[in-house]
């Protein structure tokens, strides 16, 4: 008899778990205990005849809400609760046209999800766990979007639809997590908004570089259009259009932009700067093809570029210029083996223009020296481009008969470090 009682007793009491109320629901909400309140909630709709009820499926939104905001909550659970508690609100809406609840609580669970969701996604990122950040802040961002699609209004808080903070978190949380293709649909909600100022600047670099990369030129063309206007003074936007000109190959064009790019902006060093190392390198670089215009041209955008240079980088570079033009005009020199009257004269202009460089190698070189000895410390392309200008000036010296300069430099390279 006694076994009989005791199945009699479990069946009643299952019965009666698939029995509670809303009644009993509400309560468990009341009383704190909603854990209870969740898993009386779940057996109340796993009856299919409760399923339309549209309280039932409000009080699941509170329950899994609240239960997501406890300590006891497993944290790989926290995003599930909160993401079924908003679908469990939007479904209670459904079902009630006159929507009685959420307006009874003038819908306070959608901005207690938004928030909270946001907090969630920012713990996650300050834990690296990107992935779980980045679905915590989109999720936040869709509990925003239906609040202002609703046009519900709090006197607690005032929702914009460019929440730039949470919208570049999301970015960002993205491209942690990898998620490049991802990532470009948030930062293009800030582009998009034409948002500009610093803290905003890494955006458009990152999608001037993600279009790049695509090769889209239609989008790099646009993004670019707006980079510019924010950022003016960014030499990123002038290297991205540089280098993909330099990927064809087409010299011609490298150069035609570069002279575009320095007439708009003559005082931009790395502009001129970085179009000198392009045609030194055609002269004086690996397979080189050099000519007498390109070098004339080298010399003036050099001039330009010292003129702006904060460091000594372009003062090397016309040392070097200056240098190789003495030696080129020596090497004609040599060249010429006849004696008539002409070719005395062509020699007799070689040799002017070899002392001229030659003279203008020295000022340059005793710059650049007198700049890295102000150094306490050189590093080491630093150290070798002193030993070479070291080099230069002992040679010009050597070459202008006046062995003890040649020989005050030569000491002074052997000293260097």
């Amino acid at each position: 008899m006694k076994k009989i009682f005791i199945l009699v007793m479990l069946a009643f009491s299952t019965v009666a778990g698939f029995s509670q109320s809303l009644d009993d629901i509400r309560d468990l909400l009341n009383k704190k205990d909603n854990a209870g309140a969740k898993s009386a909630v779940d057996k109340y709709l796993a009856d299919e005849k409760n399923a339309s009820k549209a309280e039932a499926w409000y009080l699941k939104g509170r329950a899994y809400n609240a239960y997501s905001n406890e300590k006891s909550a497993p944290e790989s659970e926290i995003y599930n609760l909160k993401n079924t508690a908003f679908e469990s609100f939007k479904k209670s809406q459904l079902l009630d046209p006159k929507d009685v609840a959420m307006k009874l609580e003038s819908y306070t669970s959608y901005l207690d999800l938004y928030f909270s969701l946001y907090d969630l996604g920012a713990n996650y990122f300050n834990s690296k766990n990107y992935e779980a950040a980045y679905s915590s802040f989109k999720k936040s961002l869709d509990v925003e979007s239906y609040i202002l699609s609703k046009q519900y209004t709090y006197t607690q808080a005032t929702l914009h639809p460019l929440d730039t903070a949470l919208v570049l978190n999301t970015a960002v949380a993205a491209t942690q997590a990898k998620k490049d293709d991802e990532a470009v649909t948030y930062y293009k909600k800030i582009t998009d908004g034409n948002v500009g100022g610093d803290n905003y600047k890494e955006v458009y670099e990152f999608l001037v570089n993600y279009y790049s990369n695509k090769e889209d030129a239609a989008a790099l063309a646009d993004i670019l259009g707006k980079a510019k206007k924010f950022y003016p003074a960014n030499d990123y936007w002038n290297q991205v259009e540089l280098d993909k000109i330099g990927k064809t190959g087409d010299k011609a064009a490298l150069y035609a932009k570069y002279e575009e790019m320095i007439a708009k902006d003559p005082a931009n060093f790395a502009l001129a700067y970085n179009y000198s190392v392009e045609l030194y390198n055609k002269n004086y670089g690996p397979n080189s093809k050099p000519d007498d215009a390109s070098k004339e041209k080298l010399s003036t955008v050099l001039k330009a570029a010292i003129a702006n240079d904060q460091g000594i980088d372009a003062t090397v570079l016309m040392a070097n210029l200056t240098y190789n033009l003495a030696s080129d005009a020596q090497s004609a020199k040599a060249l010429i083996k006849g004696v008539k009257p002409e070719d005395k004269k062509k020699k007799d202009e070689f040799n002017a223009i070899a002392n001229k460089k030659m003279d203008e190698c020295i000022v340059y070189s005793e710059q650049i020296v007198k700049y890295y000895e102000s150094k306490a410390e050189l590093k080491g392309r630093q150290v070798g481009n002193l030993k070479i200008v070291l080099g230069y000036l002992s040679e010009i010296y050597k070459i202008k008969g006046d062995p003890k300069k040649a020989a005050e430099y030569e000491k002074k390279s052997s000293l260097v470090k």
